[in-house]
């Protein structure tokens, strides 16, 4: 058990969200994906599908973003005739990993560690060495190594624009994590004791 939250930011194909609900499982507490979206959409009356659609991908709005990049409070449920937006889409889902994550949990992507710096979660970034990575999604997905690739490709870009617009950060970038570890390198039993262990004796910084 452990009584922080911890967020993972992951390259697609890492295994990233798979080691994470593992770690979930090891340590007791909630395992936070895609309850996100179901949450969000709850709250704001806003069909799950708008969501899904928009889910880490980068608005192509600034002037609202410069409201969703400061997190700081809640836009209203959807009435007849509002335009939704991806950037209202994005204030929803923020508002969404902020209530779930009020008690100790894992919690996964959506800039969960940006959102919730004021809480100095466990930061933690999941990569694998590339032909891994397609090697996984084709059997995954049932794709070519040249789709998979491809695919891979695609989603890495999308996750980090949307980081990078709605943080101001660099997705990937070791100062903005407390722990970076590619899973190509040990195996995952290995991996998993690992992240354990950092997670039980997390020291955040000031």
């Amino acid at each position: 058990m452990t009584d922080r939250i911890i967020t993972f930011s992951r390259q697609f194909g890492s295994g990233g969200g798979e080691i994470a609900k593992e770690l979930a499982a090891l340590l007791g507490v909630p395992y936070v994906d895609k309850a996100i979206i179901a949450e969000a959409a709850s709250a704001s009356g806003i069909a799950k599908e708008y969501f899904e659609k928009a889910d880490e991908r980068r608005t192509n709005s600034f002037l609202f973003s410069l409201v969703a990049a400061s997190y700081g409070g809640s836009v209203a449920p959807l009435q007849p005739g509002d335009i939704i937006t991806d950037d209202k889409l994005f204030i929803h889902a923020a508002d969404a990993v902020k209530k779930l994550a009020a008690t100790p949990c894992v919690i996964v992507g959506r800039c969960a560690d940006d959102i919730l710096a004021d809480r100095k979660p466990a930061r933690i970034f999941i990569s694998a060495d590339f032909p891994d990575r397609v090697a996984r999604i084709a059997r995954l997905r049932s794709l070519d190594e040249k789709a998979a690739a491809a695919l891979i490709r695609k989603t890495d870009k999308k996750r980090a624009s949307y980081y990078n617009f709605y943080t101001s950060k660099t997705w990937g970038a070791a100062e903005n994590y407390d722990l970076c570890l590619n899973l190509s390198s040990l195996p995952n039993s290995s991996a998993l004791d690992l992240l354990q262990s950092f997670a039980t004796n997390f020291i955040p910084r000031d």
